[in-house]
């Protein structure tokens, strides 16, 4: 039962991180337009802090289980784009993977 309950939480917490991701480049676009309000700031930045917290957070227990190995960096992103550019093999492979669900709603289209 356990395992469900570590699955179910791993689960969660990786999709809750995209859905932060999906919200962080809104805000993004949003700057980059000159188009984000001080109501939006106020109301937008605690989102770009618990997005980081839960990103540190996923980094270090999902993707130390899916990667099988410690992270050498403080984010999800940043350890896929190593995986990307320096694996092979099944490493590179969940980097490829995760490329579909973050690339198109970055604003520079590469996010990995």
């Amino acid at each position: 039962m356990i395992y469900l309950y570590a699955g179910l939480i791993g689960f969660g917490s990786t999709y809750a991180l995209w859905i932060f991701y999906l919200a962080v480049m809104s805000l993004k676009i949003a700057r980059e337009a000159d188009l984000l309000t001080t109501t939006a700031k106020v109301l937008g930045y605690p989102v770009l802090f618990v997005g980081y917290v839960l990103d540190f957070f996923v980094n270090a227990t999902v993707m130390t289980l899916v990667l099988f190995e410690l992270p050498q960096e403080m984010t999800v992103t940043a350890r896929l784009k190593r995986h990307n550019i320096t694996s092979r093999g099944w490493r590179k492979a969940v980097a490829v993977w995760a490329e579909p669900l973050l690339d198109p709603f970055d604003p520079s289209g590469n996010h990995i």
